[in-house]
């Protein structure tokens, strides 16, 4: 059998609660996580540890989630990682901002784990088959 690499998750999340109870619930599913405190540094970690996947809030110390993803996505080695903002704020305005910055899937607090889980699968088998 081939040696199965865990998909690497980077969580930015400035709620130190959700960012636990989150990684935990995504490393039982087999991810390998790491978290950031705030947009900052989130991007260092993006650019640094090359995640196959970013999941940030929206509303964060130094950096917004929209930020974040407009920071990526102007770099060359970040900017074809998705994003999915997991955001308390759904309002048309902040979903707009996050499509307009890029990002791949918008999701309510609270989220549904199993949802997330489905799209990052979706999202990266559709990345390998471009």
């Amino acid at each position: 059998m081939a040696n199965h690499i865990a998909i690497r998750i980077l969580y930015i999340e400035d709620d130190h609660n959700l960012q636990l109870s989150m990684s935990q619930m995504l490393k039982i599913l087999g991810y390998e996580v790491v978290c950031a405190d705030n947009g900052r540094d989130g991007v260092e970690k993006a650019e640094s540890w090359k995640p196959d996947v970013i999941l940030t809030d929206m509303r964060m110390p130094y950096l917004n989630g929209d930020e974040v993803i407009r920071t990526l996505r102007g770099k060359p080695d970040t900017t074809k990682i998705p994003v999915f903002v997991i955001s308390a704020y759904t309002d048309a305005k902040t979903r707009n901002l996050c499509k307009e910055a890029g990002a791949d899937r918008f999701y309510a607090k609270p989220v549904d784990i199993f949802e997330i889980n489905q799209d990052i699968k979706a999202v990266l088998n559709h990345q390998e088959q471009m």
